[in-house]
């Protein structure tokens, strides 16, 4: 097609669409018009602008519905998650010892949530939790550094760490494809493992972990108390 031609198939199909948009009873007033139209169809060859209509409505609906069901899908979920998170509220202010609050995050998060792994690690400039409480202390400079790197002046990290920083935090035996961590002010850290890399990201909302890091400052404290007893 020359460019005149072409130029002039532009402002020929411009024209048509300023028309019908103008005059939108076009089709009402020529009703018999609409079954002799026929357009190209991938498929089918050609079908009847009512045709196509038609099934632009149907790939309409069927969108509509798949965000639907995916809406109520996440949904869903995001109940289960709360609920998850609720019952283990209750459960951290029923224990008695750090042994039972680690036990308790366990169940919620590997046992329920499906993560692959969860350490709870203690500042040892901050807290002398006992004999019972030893095995959580965070010895070692490896701990400060990677607080310093992953945590430099911020409550949360989410993403990915590198195989010594995987070894470091859950040692051998843990899939770890992203990872949660929060700081529990000078207390120490928590971290979460995924064996999803696409897990954790740096979008994460901190919201439910945020809570659950408030809780835990407070309740932390008495426990390293009653485990020096």
């Amino acid at each position: 097609m020359s460019e005149a031609k072409r130029q002039e198939h532009e402002v020929d199909e411009a024209e048509v669409l300023a028309y019908l948009a103008r005059y939108p009873e076009f089709f009402q007033q020529h009703a018999s018009l609409l079954d002799r139209v026929r357009i190209p169809h991938e498929r089918r060859g050609s079908v009847s602008l009512v045709e196509r209509q038609l099934e632009r409505q149907r790939d309409r609906i069927e969108r509509l519905e798949l965000e639907i069901t995916e809406l109520m899908s996440l949904a869903s979920e995001n109940e289960r998650i709360f609920r998850v998170y609720a019952d283990l509220y209750g459960d951290i202010h029923g224990c008695q010892t750090l042994s039972e609050l680690v036990n308790a995050m366990q169940q919620a998060f590997v046992e329920r949530l499906r993560l692959s792994g969860l350490r709870l690690w203690l500042n040892p400039r901050q807290c002398q939790p006992g004999e019972e409480g030893a095995r959580f202390l965070a010895t070692g400079k490896g701990m400060e550094q990677l607080m310093g790197q992953r945590l430099p002046g911020q409550g949360f990290y989410f993403g990915r760490l590198n195989q010594s920083e995987q070894q470091l935090l859950f040692g051998q035996g843990v899939l770890v494809g992203s990872v949660a961590l929060m700081r529990l002010g000078d207390l120490g850290l928590l971290a979460f493992a995924s064996p999803d890399p696409g897990h954790f990201t740096p979008h994460n909302d901190p919201l439910l972990l945020g809570q659950l890091g408030r809780l835990l400052q407070l309740r932390l404290p008495a426990l390293i108390r009653d485990g020096q007893r």
